[in-house]
């Protein structure tokens, strides 16, 4: 109780520049930045920038990663369609 009457008081005579400060602008700190800003709060948000907004999953792992695989797998699907009754003229 002290430590809650003490974290009161040193928050009510302290003014801060921001309601919210994420650390990380990876998917999660991106989206409660955009939930909390959407809710009034005002809202900054630090990252070093090294694979930008969204962060590395989105960037440059496992996003483009699928979007690689599926497209190498596209020629092979089509093939395998006519077995399933598609009719898809190539080119």
């Amino acid at each position: 109780r002290v430590v809650d009457s003490l974290r009161t008081k040193i928050m009510a005579e302290k003014k801060f520049d921001y309601d919210l400060f994420v650390i990380g602008g990876g998917s999660g700190g991106v989206r409660a930045s955009r939930i909390a800003a959407k809710y009034g709060a005002k809202v900054a948000l630090a990252d070093d920038g090294a694979v930008g907004l969204g962060g590395t999953c989105v960037n440059v792992g496992c996003v483009p990663k699928k979007l690689m695989v599926y497209g190498s797998e596209f020629g092979r699907a089509v093939k395998e369609g006519g077995g399933v009754g598609w009719d898809m003229k190539v080119g």
